[in-house]
Parts: structure tokens; C-alpha cells; sequence
């Protein structure tokens, strides 16, 4: 998640949250990748803001 977070912070957002969905285990299994990917990647709520430029 900290690399996801600088990222988003690097592209310009500010006060970022990042929050795994409850059943992000159950979410990832859905995608039928295989075996064990849900222990790779995560599903999450991702809310960020961008300043306005002018």
C-alpha cells in the first residue's frame, strides 16, 4: 500500500486513503487468475484528492 500511496502521491493527490474491502480475498479468488493470487494483490477503497491547477 505505501508504494501505491507514493505513487498517487508523485501524480500530485493529497490527503490519500487507502482501505482493503472487508472481502478483498474473496473479490481477488472471483477473478479465476489461480491459485494463490489473492495472497499478491488486493481489492481496496482508494479516495485521494488533486488540487485544482489553474
Amino acid at each position: 500500500m505505501e508504494e501505491l500511496q507514493s505513487l498517487l502521491h508523485n501524480a500530485g493527490f493529497a490527503d490519500i486513503v487507502i482501505r482493503d474491502k472487508d472481502n478483498s480475498d474473496e473479490i481477488i479468488k472471483s477473478w479465476n487468475f489461480g491459485e494463490g493470487v489473492e495472497k499478491m494483490v488486493f481489492s481496496a477503497y482508494i479516495k485521494a484528492k488533486r488540487p485544482k491547477t489553474d
